[in-house]
């Protein structure tokens, strides 16, 4: 009888035993193995007795190695209810510079869809992370890391989510419902899910600020033009000097007499105008999610549809006005001309809401053609999104009506809401999108397979926005289309690997070349080339040196994207004050292109031979030339730079910011970056881990600035942003987890280096806290035992999470130690702590 030994070929080959043979070829395990005698056997020959090794690799693999990997068990003692969640607690452990990373599933990139990253964590059997290099492997930038999830072969799932949070200074709260159904059988899987949250909004009137200037009252008043009294007649009618006085209810239904004031002489309905005010909007979403994936032919077809609704309504303050009611008016009564405040309507407050949904769909296919591996992909997404900002009473127009005489305008009656100045942008937009990449080994070079990859991507979207106001005019109407294409050429190149002596001591050496071109609507062809090389001399040292250089577009949606106009709280540095400007953010149709330089060194050291310690030190550098940022903080020396982005009143209040992206002459950076990673999977008294052991992982990064310049315009002096601009030159963070399945706990936190930021002959100082965020999660049946199948706690997972645990907040003073107005605890950084409860049932 002949004998078989079975092992799977990953980055470490494991035996699984010695099994009889029948034939050639087998399914052991559900893994195909093609058996290969050394040579050929007859009856009765002895040779019928040799060992054959059979070797397989190990489901859903990557076609490159895994640098660090999760097994099941260290995934169940994060506790992530999603595998969205787990990407974002392993991302210490992932990526430190925190891009988004390329997913992948059993090995193959997932195109559009990203319904994966909604199925529950449970669905995993393992998650590995990929050498860097991996990222041109699939057709992806350089810079990318590529994870790759495993999926269990069979899993099905039921789960019922129910959370509440709450700011623990009190004033705000919300909660969120879901309930999600998946199943894997092999290579079919699909998954709903569904989801709606909302969130109170914070009114200031839940902390203690100061009361902003001027009088709010709920009704209305008369007053002397400059506060003095307002008619003999009405001092001496009521007995005593009379400087303000109520509008009265008769005043409702016509011209008002003297002796209607009488009875109103000093009355006042003072309100707190924090009650009309918000912090934070109120917010509300709902979700829907369907994705299917099943084999079809030779390739695996995934679908995925999903819908959106989200809105938000905020209150911008009780809306007054102060006008004057000259003498002979037919609605004043007095011998003198008299100043009338009063609400726009009552207590209504100002509002700023914001409503948008969206619908999508995707459609990927996956799988081999003529030896190449192919991923095609098609997706479609449509937009709607609404706008409404109040900016307060159309005081001019009040006061031609009521200088007119027109008695047909009541001014203490209600008014119309044409009265109200109101800016309301209505966009709609869709994208379609599709991208083809192929992948294939074409050489095969002595230290391993040459590998090509190419991706043709291709876009076409549209918007309409509309702009107008409640003045009658018409309104501002923009509308564009855009169209872009792109290709990219990614060649891999093996030049030497560990251990094979024909080639040399070199270690593992490769190198990763792209080229790619861009072309959009009205804008040349753009161009980007990368190379990359990678070195490891030995099996715990990798080095790693990447250079690169882009022409660069601006996307569709910073082109085009939705205008929205809300209100921003700042400190304007100017006036030494809290200011509330009108912050317009959406896309900017002037933004042009500009290019882009960068060279990152890295260098990972692993002196224990596995994945238990990791010690990594990086340098990145970056010089971009005309490229598109986001809006900076609106210091003295961005104003400077961008005077017409800044609106000011007469007195020289902060009035509006156009905040929306803007191109930069040059922008220069450089950092260190460093870190260790910690992982100590629990082990019994031998090397293999018991069951459901303890596992603990510690995460530590650094990076520091050293030069970070920013050049707005051609011509303009320089701006070394580590120097008066208030940017933090070290920035710290950490993640310690320790758990196993059913119980465990995290603490995650950040820090920042003092920075400072100049404004003439005041300086101002901040010192960024040190911010912790805490979790924690329980599931009794883990802990206890398995209870009764259906009962309460079967299946149930309790989850406790903290946020801000130390209520940190970001210190302001002046050279003095002083506090300026506006940077107190409660106005920088007013919702504080906020603690969220969580209750998962599966079934």
């Amino acid at each position: 009888m002949r004998l078989i030994r079975l092992a799977f070929v990953s980055s470490v080959a494991v035996p699984l035993g010695v099994y009889p043979v029948a034939s050639a070829q087998e399914n052991v395990g559900g893994v195909s193995a093609i058996a290969t005698s050394q040579a050929k056997a007859s009856p009765g020959d002895p040779s019928s007795d040799a060992e054959i090794v059979v070797t397989a690799g190990r489901r859903g693999e990557a076609k490159v190695a895994a640098e660090t990997e999760f097994g099941e068990e260290e995934i169940a003692s994060h506790g992530a209810d999603s595998i969205q969640e787990l990407l974002g607690r392993l991302a210490p452990f992932i990526n430190d510079g925190g891009d988004v990373p390329v997913i992948l599933i059993n090995g193959k990139p997932v195109g559009f869809d990203r319904s994966i990253l909604s199925y529950p964590a449970e669905a995993l059997e393992r998650l590995a992370v990929l050498k860097p290099e991996a990222a041109a492997q699939y057709g992806e930038a350089a810079r990318k890391r590529v994870v790759n999830l495993v999926l269990k072969k069979n899993f099905s799932m039921l789960n019922v989510d129910a959370g509440a949070n709450f700011a623990t200074a009190g004033g705000q709260y919300g909660g969120n419902l879901s309930a999600g159904r998946s199943a894997i059988s092999g290579d079919t899987r699909w998954n709903v899910q569904a989801r709606i949250s909302g969130d109170t909004g914070l009114r200031k009137d839940a902390r203690n600020i100061p009361q902003p200037a001027g009088r709010f009252d709920s009704v209305g008043f008369v007053s002397g033009i400059n506060g003095g009294e307002i008619d003999p007649a009405l001092s001496l009618a009521a007995g005593g000097l009379v400087t303000v006085a109520g509008i009265p209810t008769g005043a409702m239904a016509g011209g008002p007499a003297l002796a209607d004031f009488v009875t109103t002489a000093g009355e006042l309905h003072g309100v707190d105008p924090h009650v009309y005010e918000t912090f934070q909007s109120s917010r509300r979403n709902m979700s829907m999610n369907v994705g299917v994936t099943r084999p079809v032919g030779d390739f695996s077809v995934s679908l995925n549809v999903n819908a959106n609704k989200n809105g938000s309504d905020g209150l911008r303050g009780l809306p007054m006005a102060s006008v004057v009611i000259p003498t002979g008016s037919p609605w004043s009564p007095f011998a003198e001309d008299v100043l009338l405040t009063r609400p726009f309507a009552g207590e209504r407050a100002l509002r700023s809401d914001n409503s948008s949904k969206s619908i999508g769909g995707s459609l990927s296919l996956n799988g081999s053609i003529g030896g190449w591996q192919t991923s095609l992909g098609v997706n479609y997404s449509r937009n709607w999104s609404d706008n409404l900002f109040e900016t307060g009473v159309d005081v001019d127009r009040v006061q031609q009506l009521i200088d007119a005489a027109d008695t047909a305008f009541n001014p203490y009656g209600v008014w119309d809401d044409s009265l109200l100045r109101s800016n309301r942008n209505r966009t709609r937009g869709e994208n379609l999108s599709g991208q083809i990449r192929v992948q294939k080994s074409i050489i095969d070079l002595p230290a391993g397979p040459l590998t090509s990859s190419f991706s043709v991507n291709a876009s076409r979207g549209s918007s309409e926005s509309r702009r107008s106001d409640n003045r009658g005019g018409p309104a501002e109407v923009y509308k564009s289309t855009n169209r872009q294409m792109d290709g990219q050429l990614s060649l891999s190149v093996p030049i030497s690997r560990q251990g094979d002596a024909e080639i040399g001591p070199l270690g593992d050496l490769s190198v990763d070349l792209s080229m790619s071109g861009q072309a959009m609507s009205n804008s040349p062809l753009q161009t980007l080339f990368n190379g990359t090389l990678s070195w490891s001399p030995l099996p715990m040292v990798q080095f790693r040196a990447s250079l690169d250089y882009s022409e660069v577009s601006p996307s569709f949606e910073l082109l085009t994207g939705p205008i929205v106009t809300a209100v921003n709280r700042i400190f304007d540095y100017a006036r030494g004050e809290v200011a509330e400007p009108v912050w317009i953010t959406g896309g900017n149709p002037d933004l042009g292109r500009g290019s882009r330089q960068g060279l990152t060194l890295d260098a990972t050291v692993r002196p224990l031979d596995n994945q238990v310690l990791s010690l990594n030190i990086g340098y990145r550098q970056a010089v971009a030339k005309g490229a598109v940022s986001s809006f900076p903080e609106l210091t003295p020396v961005i104003e400077a730079a961008f005077p017409e982005r800044v609106t000011r009143d007469a007195a020289g209040r902060l009035i509006a910011v156009d905040a929306r992206s803007i191109n930069l002459a040059r922008d220069t950076d450089a950092g260190l970056s460093s870190g260790i990673a910690l992982r100590l999977p629990g082990r019994g008294g031998g090397k293999v881990a018991p069951e459901n052991a303890l596992q603990f992982s510690v995460a530590l990064n650094h990076s520091m600035r050293i030069k970070s310049q920013l050049q707005t315009r051609a011509g303009v002096p320089v701006i070394d942003r580590l120097e008066g601009s208030g940017q933090s030159r070290h920035t710290l963070s950490m993640q310690v987890t320790v758990g196993k399945r059913g119980l465990g706990t995290s603490l995650n936190g950040s820090w920042s280096s003092p920075a400072r930021v100049s404004n003439a002959d005041r300086p101002f100082r901040f010192k960024p806290p040190m911010i912790f965020n805490a979790s924690m999660f329980f599931e009794p049946d883990h802990i206890f035992g398995q209870p009764k199948k259906g009962g309460l706690i079967s299946n149930l997972k309790l989850s406790f999470d903290v946020q801000n645990l130390f209520n940190g907040y970001r210190r302001v003073t002046l050279d003095d130690g002083s506090v300026p107005a506006g940077y107190s605890r409660e106005e920088i950084d007013p919702l504080g702590r906020v603690v969220r409860m969580t209750v998962r049932k599966r079934f």
